[in-house]
């Protein structure tokens, strides 16, 4: 099977349950943490979407749930870090297609009292139909990905109005996932056969990074400080969360994991994202949990009734984004507020 092939496979986990065998590939956490799984009704159904409660294990937060309007299913992947009003920016996907088939949107969220109040525009690469939003700053600008008609992998940068590819050189795919107040960025491409590799834009100049020994490393996220989020693989295929804060890697799995996802993290250093415990998990993604990690202290989060949760992001005030799966397959996004 062709690396092509397993990326193709792994996007198509948006609306199908894809079995890709014991050792997923290193491509399967390159769409968002949480891809869709398939649902009991067709995208053309007109039966009403199923909402559960969302009520975490083990904390205290308040939860808004969210869906773009008239979908079935949406995910935000990411939210400016480092919000100073009660605005809150969301970007993710929507719809009925894969991933990278996804219209995206920019969702301003305002944080009142005794209502919230939302409002979404679309953020589309110019025409190309498979591309979603990976990340947002606190000044709007928004990078992404999209793959062309060759099937080849570019990230973007959305800055203003003006869209900007962004490939690594020599790489054979690249994807843009996070964007900091400094216009850092930060996300991953593709070497020779499976080898993956994190980078950071940073003034023009790119620069390769990879976990200490790891088969693969991808960076998801990272805050204002600099501070990266992202994953590796070892050598048997398992794949770990890593933070690399002034070039000192620290791994993360939280405790019984076999897949872990950070995908997220704020300017104090918390890190938000998605873990399974077992192997079915990883291949159905029923039982996935999110988590967050704070002064050293992993802490799961799951959504009452849901078959899956994740965490996305995090901001400054402790605002996380995350998503999960109804027991219809569909999937909304929520925020939880401490």
């Amino acid at each position: 099977m062709t690396k092509e092939t397993v990326k193709y496979l792994t996007l198509s986990l948006a609306v199908l349950a894809i079995t890709l065998g014991a050792s997923p590939s290193f491509a399967q956490s390159r769409s968002a943490v949480l891809p869709h799984k398939r649902s009991a009704f067709s995208p053309s159904s007109t039966a009403s979407k199923t909402i559960q409660s969302a009520q975490p294990a083990g904390s205290s937060y308040t939860y808004t749930i969210f869906d773009f309007p008239g979908t079935f299913y949406t995910f935000g992947v990411a939210l400016n870090v480092g919000a100073t009003t009660p605005e809150i920016e969301i970007v993710g996907g929507y719809g009925d297609a894969p991933l990278l088939g996804y219209d995206s949107f920019l969702m301003y969220e305002s944080q009142g009292k005794p209502t919230v109040t939302e409002s979404y525009k679309n953020v589309t690469f110019p025409k190309d139909p498979e591309q979603c939003a990976f990340g947002v700053n606190d000044a709007g600008q928004i990078v992404g990905e999209y793959v062309d008609s060759s099937g080849v992998y570019h990230g973007w940068e959305l800055k203003g109005t003006k869209f900007t590819t962004i490939d690594v050189p020599g790489a054979t795919g690249t994807g843009a996932n996070g964007i900091n107040d400094s216009g850092e960025i930060a996300g991953g491409w593709d070497g020779s056969g499976d080898s993956q590799h994190g980078f950071t834009l940073i003034s023009g100049t790119y620069t390769s990074f990879d976990y200490p020994g790891a088969a693969a490393t991808w960076a998801w996220s990272l805050n204002n400080n600099g501070d990266i989020v992202g994953y590796w693989v070892d050598g048997s295929g398992e794949f770990h969360g890593f933070v690399l804060s002034g070039g000192t890697y620290t791994s993360l799995d939280p405790p019984g994991s076999v897949w872990t996802i950070p995908s997220g993290i704020d300017d104090a250093g918390d890190v938000v994202g998605a873990y399974c415990t077992t192997a079915e998990c990883i291949d159905t993604l029923d039982g996935m949990q999110g988590f967050l990690w704070s002064g050293g202290v992993f802490t799961t989060f799951t959504i009452a009734g849901a078959t899956g949760t994740a965490l996305e992001a995090i901001n400054d005030k402790g605002v996380i984004l995350g998503g999960y799966y109804d027991v219809a397959g569909f999937q909304h996004g929520f925020l939880a507020v401490p």
